[in-house]
């Protein structure tokens, strides 16, 4: 009897991680066209360039909090970086995989659940990981004329053709690496909350 019923409770619990894991996909399909580009031409004006990886070699794990007007969910995000490559995998806070990523400097290869909605393009977060924790010397390599980037100890702003486009503000300061960070992109209107749970470097 009591195997029956741990057997009972653990279809229960798994039905619930389910249920929560189908929510989010279905949070992903209503509001993944706000937070991506609509075309590709929009994109290779209106999203940052991609700078090359840095080192020195860490593995990070943060926890991602994106805000719309009406909703708000998290993921898990487990990254490897070094100066050849970044690794990137989403998880859901039960565990399920969303997506794997690398990006060598030129080519991103994604792996996603076959669940996850076309609309999502987990490519984009490198952007805003680049945005908040590479050197200003690094990223302005990248920009265009039409770009500006400008940068304080706790702020930075990026402007299209003197539009601003996100707003970043370090709520714990650290010249490593900062723990507590919150983005805002204005032109895709979504509010993005990084909290780092742990931070290690490794050997490359």
């Amino acid at each position: 009897m009591k195997n029956i019923v741990t057997a009972k409770n653990s279809r229960h619990v798994f039905e619930i991680m389910f249920l929560k894991f189908l929510t989010f996909l279905l949070w992903l399909c209503l509001t993944g066209c706000s937070l991506m580009p609509a075309s590709p031409n929009e994109a290779n004006t209106q999203v940052m360039p991609l700078a090359h990886p840095i080192g020195p070699a860490r593995r990070i794990v943060q926890q991602l909090t994106a805000v719309w007007a009406d909703r708000q969910e998290s993921l898990i995000a487990v990254l490897e970086l070094d100066a050849q490559h970044i690794a990137m995998a989403g998880l859901s806070n039960e565990g399920l995989s969303l997506f794997n990523l690398t990006y060598d400097g030129k080519t991103i290869t994604t792996d996603q659940n076959p669940l996850l909605p076309a609309t999502v393009k987990p490519e984009f977060f490198i952007t805003d990981l680049q945005l908040v924790y590479w050197p200003i010397a690094e990223l302005k390599k990248t920009l265009s004329s039409q770009w500006r980037l400008e940068a304080t100890d706790t702020l930075r702003s990026l402007y299209f053709k003197e539009a601003k486009q996100v707003e970043i503000r370090y709520l714990t300061p650290d010249a490593i690496w900062p723990k507590e960070v919150e983005l805002v992109n204005l032109h895709y209107h979504y509010h993005l909350k990084i909290k780092t749970l742990s931070y290690e470097l490794v050997s490359e």
